[in-house]
């Protein structure tokens, strides 16, 4: 997910809700030090991120559905999935108009070896029934 806005709206998203917990700043960092961001540009990219839906709205489908196969991905990278990342990514999910069943639909079709790229195409074609 190398693009800035998408890394901005889940930025975003973790923080709308005012509730940003410990989890779901461990989570961040971590997509954080994927994404090659050092702490300071992390800590920059939090103070300056649109807690607003305005880079929601701005966001296409594809990009959308992009950041919850990218959520989905992190969340089982290191073989682990706990609650708290489960609960993130269903935040997330409704943060950007899809039911949170869409993200045990994707951590279906993401299995094994998260960094295996799923067929897009077919994801996004079905990813449409899971729109709020």
């Amino acid at each position: 997910m190398k693009d800035v806005v998408k890394f901005r709206a889940l930025v975003g998203i973790a923080q709308a809700d005012g509730d940003f917990d410990s989890s779901e700043k461990e989570f961040i960092r971590h997509l954080a030090d994927l994404e090659g961001l050092s702490l300071k540009e992390l800590k920059e990219l939090l103070k300056s991120a649109d807690k607003t839906e305005n880079l929601i709205k701005n966001l296409s489908f594809d990009d959308k559905v992009d950041i919850l196969i990218y959520t989905v991905k992190l969340m089982k990278i290191d073989g682990k999935v706990l609650l708290s990342e489960i609960k993130f990514s269903e935040k997330v999910a409704k943060a950007l108009g899809f039911e949170e069943k869409a993200i045990g639909f994707l951590s279906g079709i993401i299995e094994g070896n998260p960094n295996d790229t799923p067929n897009v195409g077919s994801i996004n074609h079905r990813m449409r029934k899971y729109l709020n």
